[in-house]
C-alpha cells in the first residue's frame, strides 16, 4: 500500500506530468526514493525546476492519497500503477504511458483484442447507420471496442458492443466520479457491467478541455488500431488518429460524402494513407498479424474458461458456431472471439457455412 501512495502522490503534485513522472523514477528507481530525495538532486533532473522539485518535496503524501484511496474504495474504482500486472502491455509500449490508471468494471486482462472506434459527436443519418452497423460486425467478429463515451459515434460504438455482448472500455476525460455527459450515466453503468470504464485522472479532476486530448492517447494507445468513422476537419476524433500513427498503430477511416464536412476528416485521413473501411472484413485482415503476435505459440493450454467451453463442445465431425453459441452459455461475441484465438492457434478451423472443426484427436 506504502508503493501504492507513494506513485498516486507523484502523479498528484502540481508540475509533474508523464514525461516528467518517467524520467524522476528512471532517476530515482521508485517513487518512494523521488519523495526520499533531496530538492538539489531533484533538480538534476531535465524539466524539473526549482518550483517543481519544492512541490515534491513539500508534498504531504499521507493526506493526499489517503482521500483519494478512500474516494476510490467508495467508487469501487482499482487503481493500477505502470508496474500492476493488469496495465495493458499495449498502453506500456507507448512513448508516454500514464504512470497510474484509475479501472472500473473487468478486468483489463480480459480484453483480448481492443479496436477504437471514435468520430463526431454530431453525426449525420449515414455516419449512425454505419457506425451502428460496422461496430456490431466487428464486436460480434471477437473485437473489444474503446471509445470515449462522448455524444455521437464514441456513443453508437459503445452501445453496438453491448448489443453484440462484447466487453467494451470507455475511456474517460475526467475522474471516474464524474460522468460526461451527463446523460450517459445509464450508458456508463451498463459499460461497467459489460467491460470497464477508465481514467488517468484523480478520481474527482472534472471534465476540463485540456484533459481529452490526453483521453484520446490513451485511448489509442489501448488499442491495436483506430477507426474514425465520420470527423470533420478540426476534430477531437482525428486528434486520436495522429496519436495512434505516432504509437505505431493502424489507422482506418470510413469514407463518406465529398460535400459532407463531417465526411471531410475521414476523406482527408484516406488521402493521407489511412486504410479504407468499406466492410468489417477490411478491418480484420489489416489486424490480422497484430492479431497473430498477441496469441501465445507454439505451446497451447486451454487455462481459460471459454476456452475450455468452446473447445469442448468442438469435434473432428464440425459443429456450427449457433451450436456452440447455444450450448456454452457464451454470447455471440465471446464465442467468435475465442474460435478466432483457437483457429490462429491451430487447435481449429474454420468450414464454409460456419462450421468449425477441431484438429485435434484428444482434448
Amino acid at each position: 500500500m506504502d508503493a501504492l501512495k507513494h506513485w498516486l502522490a507523484l502523479n498528484m503534485v502540481v508540475g509533474v506530468g508523464r514525461t516528467i513522472f518517467h524520467r524522476l523514477v528512471k532517476a530515482f528507481g521508485s517513487p518512494e526514493n523521488v519523495f526520499a530525495a533531496r530538492v538539489s538532486d531533484l533538480r538534476q533532473v531535465h524539466g524539473v525546476g526549482d518550483k517543481v522539485a519544492t512541490a515534491i518535496s513539500g508534498f504531504d503524501v499521507d493526506r493526499a492519497t489517503d482521500r483519494e484511496l478512500g474516494l476510490a474504495q467508495k467508487e469501487d474504482i482499482r487503481i493500477l500503477t505502470f508496474t500492476s500486472e493488469e496495465y495493458p502491455e499495449l498502453l506500456q509500449s507507448i512513448y508516454d504511458p500514464p504512470p497510474v490508471l484509475y479501472v472500473k468494471g473487468k478486468s483489463l486482462n480480459s480484453i483480448s483484442f481492443p479496436l477504437a472506434v471514435v468520430g463526431t459527436r454530431n453525426p449525420s443519418e449515414y455516419g449512425k447507420i454505419i457506425t451502428h452497423r460496422l461496430s456490431l460486425k466487428l464486436a460480434s467478429a471477437g473485437f473489444n471496442l474503446v471509445s470515449g463515451l462522448a455524444r455521437g459515434v464514441d456513443s453508437l460504438a459503445h452501445r453496438a458492443a453491448l448489443e453484440a455482448g462484447a466487453d467494451t472500455i470507455a475511456v474517460f476525460g475526467c475522474g471516474l466520479g464524474h460522468t460526461y455527459p451527463p446523460e450517459n450515466r445509464k450508458l456508463r453503468n451498463e459499460i461497467v457491467q459489460q467491460g470497464a470504464i477508465v481514467s488517468e485522472f484523480p478520481v474527482l479532476m472534472r471534465p476540463e478541455r485540456n484533459n481529452f486530448p490526453a483521453r484520446n492517447r490513451v485511448l489509442s494507445g489501448l488499442s491495436l488500431g483506430t477507426v474514425v468513422v465520420e470527423a470533420a476537419e478540426k476534430s477531437g476524433a482525428l486528434i486520436t488518429a495522429d496519436f495512434a500513427l505516432e504509437q505505431g498503430r493502424e489507422v482506418f477511416a470510413v469514407p463518406g460524402n465529398i460535400t459532407s464536412p463531417k465526411s471531410k476528416g475521414t476523406n482527408d485521413l484516406i488521402k493521407a494513407g489511412a486504410k479504407l473501411v468499406d466492410s468489417p472484413e477490411s478491418v480484420i485482415e489489416e489486424l490480422l498479424p497484430s492479431i497473430q503476435e498477441r496469441i501465445e505459440k507454439p505451446e497451447i493450454k486451454l487455462d481459460d474458461d471459454k476456452e475450455r467451453k468452446v473447445f469442448s463442445l468442438l469435434s473432428l465431425e464440425g459443429r456450427h458456431i449457433d451450436h456452440l453459441i447455444e450450448n456454452s452459455d457464451l454470447s455471440p461475441a465471446q464465442v467468435s472471439a475465442t474460435l478466432l484465438k483457437l483457429e490462429l492457434r491451430g487447435l481449429v478451423r474454420q468450414l464454409s457455412g460456419k462450421i468449425y472443426v477441431s484438429n485435434c484427436d484428444t482434448k
